[in-house]
């Protein structure tokens, strides 16, 4: 179940953020879309009873195959980059979830962690 919430969410996530950065502006990267990606997967998934875990590492590896086909000179490395920061956002959910019991605070850590990590790379790479 978390591997299908992993790609229903990417649908929703890649047509939401298409209609964001055409009305907002880029800035949507590091703004709307990792709490709109974070709020979606893991409220699913967490209230379904699926994997969380699979369902962000699942939505990582379709952002994978999407940025590797979209990036012609650093495909690779942003593939890499997706599949790695939503299976760190996805850990750090569950781990905060583990310590803390409040799904709340682990959404929070998650949304908090995904932010972080789109500034972090969009401040290297541009």
């Amino acid at each position: 179940m978390g591997y299908v919430i992993g790609c229903l969410v990417a649908s929703l996530s890649f047509l939401l953020n298409r209609i964001l950065i055409r009305r907002v502006g880029i800035q949507t990267v590091i703004s709307y879309s990792p709490i709109l990606e974070e709020v979606t997967k893991t409220t699913l998934a967490f209230y379904l009873g699926a994997d969380i875990l699979a369902a962000h590492i699942t939505f990582g590896f379709v952002e994978a195959g999407y940025d590797y086909y979209h990036n012609r000179y650093n495909g690779l490395k942003a593939a890499l980059f997706s599949i790695a920061g939503h299976s760190l956002f996805g850990a750090m959910t569950i781990f905060i979830l583990a310590i803390s019991s409040s799904f709340l605070l682990a959404l929070a850590a998650g949304i908090i962690s995904h932010l972080i990590w789109n500034v972090t790379v969009v401040r290297i790479y541009s």
